[in-house]
């Protein structure tokens, strides 16, 4: 699993994966602090991500195991949204400090 900050959506109205209501994230790979790396990658959302979220990434052949997208075109999914982030006893991210 990677760790990715959701930086917005991307809408395709034709598309052959044929999942019904899909939303799709551009996300931004980044390390444990939040801070974005410069490279992009389009994400199915399983979770309800929104902008500015770290959330985890997982990709492969295994993002077509899951009962949603079983068999489809699936290489990216956004699974789980992150709390925080701890290192040693450091915490690294903290979504509830987010903003301040």
């Amino acid at each position: 699993m990677t760790l990715a900050r959701v930086r917005g959506t991307v809408v395709a109205s034709r598309r052959s994966d044929g999942l019904a209501g899909a939303r799709y994230l551009l996300v931004e790979d980044c390390g444990p602090e939040g801070a974005g790396r410069g490279d992009y990658l389009v994400a199915l959302d399983m979770v309800g991500a929104e902008r500015g979220q770290l959330v985890l990434l997982t990709q492969g052949s295994s993002c077509r195991w899951t009962y949603r997208t079983e068999n489809a075109p699936m290489d990216t999914l956004a699974v789980g949204i992150v709390d925080a982030v701890d290192s040693g006893g450091a915490t690294l991210w903290n979504e509830s400090e987010r903003g301040r």
